[in-house]
């Protein structure tokens, strides 16, 4: 067991001592800072690139001495977790005006995502233990974040995504080709996965693989795109020995039974989490359908009661058949008028705000389910009293999820 515990340890991180430190390696980065100073009038992607660069390093040597303070690894953390919810307030500063150097101990912001595609946005962070935390905003009050919550088409969780005239973003989501994902947010995800994808690639490249993904509401429900995304890119060897690990807070729901069934077996319940407040209406959307035909593995034993009727006697044979029958056709019908009016209908006006995008072909199903393992955080009287004031929609935001995350994991938050 024990030996079990330090072998797993290596394969996150691997401290080491001053004696292991190159010391002219230390000697390169002063002759850099020195240049920098002799070159203040060089072009600003030069001095952008050496600055980014030195910013890597110096979490490569400062991550030595944090190694110890920080977990990463399978299992929910409530101290990590409680960690990523506090990141996400960051993006109340829009402008990036803060350095962010006091709001959690250990993270330290290395790069902020200009506003993408629908008013997306994301951060990178870096923690002490050499760990990348990407964070994803939330929705905004800007009109085309809006929609994107509600343009509830499903869409394949592999294809291709032109997000420009001259511009195209091919994703995998999920090995089962049966896997489909809430259109609106893929939209969300393709233009951050595009501008990322070099961003990501530099980061590994230069020696970090233990990866967060964090993000509170419409941000939670990216998580999912981005965490599936690099576990589908470790599966196909780019990044053959990453590690992902997932919160998805205050997340709607985003793909169909066939993506989480494919994401949580990839996960095995070890990396990714949704954590809930249920009194938060948010996680229960959106509205879903589920159609017998095409939304459940075949053989079922739903179709095949059809079979059965035949041996009943005639007039409970046509009862039975016949409210069989509506059932069916109200479900289907149910989901026709949802890809209607918030695919079809609501995809006229993302157009118009993105003339140039075209995503995949819709699928036919509105069952719309949540991956993850669910982190519950149930309200109590505690909780009520001490919100009893609360602003409308109030169970959404981060800080009640905070406070019953502290109510059920106070032992394991510092």
């Amino acid at each position: 067991m024990g030996r079990r515990q330090e072998n797993r340890n290596r394969s996150f991180y691997q401290p080491c001592s001053l004696d292991n430190i190159d010391f002219n390696y230390i000697s390169t980065i002063a002759m850099i800072f020195r240049i920098l100073i002799l070159i203040g009038g060089c072009k600003c992607y030069i001095r952008n690139a050496l600055f980014s660069f030195l910013f890597l390093l110096s979490f490569h040597f400062t991550g030595v001495s944090y190694a110890g303070s920080f977990e990463y690894g399978p299992g929910f953390n409530a101290q990590e977790c409680d960690a990523i919810l506090q990141l996400n307030l960051a993006f109340l500063d829009t402008a990036l005006d803060s350095k962010f150097e006091d709001m959690v101990e250990g993270y330290a912001i290395y790069h902020r995502t200009p506003s993408l595609g629908l008013d997306n946005r994301a951060d990178i962070w870096i923690r002490k233990d050499s760990t990348v935390v990407i964070t994803l905003r939330g929705t905004t009050s800007d009109r085309g974040s809006i929609l994107q919550d509600f343009y509830c088409a499903m869409v394949p969780a592999k294809g291709v995504v032109k997000t420009a005239k001259d511009r195209s973003f091919e994703y995998v989501l999920a090995s089962d080709d049966r896997s489909a994902v809430h259109a609106g947010f893929l939209i969300g995800f393709a233009y951050l996965g595009e501008y990322l994808t070099p961003k990501i690639r530099q980061l590994y490249n230069s020696g970090y693989r233990k990866f967060i993904i964090g993000g509170h509401s419409q941000g939670g429900a990216l998580c999912y795109y981005f965490s599936a995304w690099l576990m589908q890119m470790k599966k196909q060897s780019v990044y053959p020995d990453i590690f992902v690990k997932t919160y998805a807070s205050a997340a709607p729901k985003m793909g169909n039974m066939y993506f989480a069934y494919d994401y949580d077996n990839a996960n095995l319940s070890q990396w990714s989490f949704s954590i809930v407040n249920t009194a938060d209406p948010v996680p229960e959307m959106p509205f879903t359908t589920q159609q017998v035909d095409i939304d459940m593995n075949e053989p079922n034993p739903i179709l095949n009661l059809m079979k059965r009727f035949d041996e009943l006697p005639f007039l409970k044979r046509i009862m039975l058949k016949s409210a069989f029958n509506r059932m069916k056709k109200r479900a289907k019908k149910s989901s026709d008028a949802y890809q209607k009016y918030l695919g079809n209908y609501l995809g006229k006006f993302i157009h118009n705000i993105l003339p140039e995008l075209q995503l995949p072909e819709a699928v036919g199903s509105t069952y719309f389910v949540r991956p993850g393992v669910p982190i519950i955080l149930a309200v109590n009287e505690k909780y009520w009293n001490y919100y009893k004031d609360g602003p409308k929609y109030f169970h959404h935001g981060i800080e009640p999820y905070r406070f019953l995350l502290r109510e059920y994991f106070l032992h394991a938050i510092k």
